[in-house]
């Protein structure tokens, strides 16, 4: 049997090449970077302050999630509630907006059901510390592993999860 052309074999060696760049291409492609670079991900509120008062929260399992423009919020410990909102997050500010009581898509066609401003002030987010509808806060610190925020009245406290 004749050794193979050299031409054949660089053709090979390209074509394999070739081959494993298009496949790592691939899968790096298919990973998603954090749009919301250290907020994304779930975080525990530990503690809300405000002039008056600091509130421990470490052991109400209190959390929120960040993902895309969509927070997620958990309260584990006051009877398993959960809500949803939208967020515009900048360098220095967290906004949110269009709070929704999760939606129950086999039984209302899904439609969502807004939190109105009446449970709002009634206390339906007094686990978070939030108050209003469209709760703005500035983002005092940020780094992988902490996250505080601050409106005029309320600092809250949280823990990457």
């Amino acid at each position: 049997m004749s050794p193979l052309p050299s031409s054949f074999r660089s053709n090979v060696r390209c074509i394999r090449r070739f081959a494993l760049s298009f496949l790592l291409f691939c899968f790096a492609s298919c990973d998603k970077v954090p749009m919301n670079g250290d907020l994304d991900g779930m975080w525990q509120l530990t503690a809300i302050s405000t002039p008056d008062t600091i509130r421990d929260t470490h052991a109400k399992a209190v959390y929120v999630s960040f993902q895309l423009h969509l927070a997620q919020w958990n309260d584990i410990g006051g009877g398993n509630r959960q809500f949803f909102s939208h967020f515009t997050h900048t360098s220095d500010s967290i906004f949110f907006y269009d709070f929704a009581h999760p939606s129950k898509h086999a039984a209302d066609d899904n439609e969502d059901e807004w939190v109105t401003p009446q449970e709002m002030h009634g206390g339906l987010f007094d686990a978070w510390g939030i108050h209003t509808i469209d709760a703005r806060y500035c983002i005092q610190h940020l780094d992988p592993h902490n996250l505080t925020l601050e409106s005029a009245d309320t600092t809250l406290t949280f823990r990457k999860f």
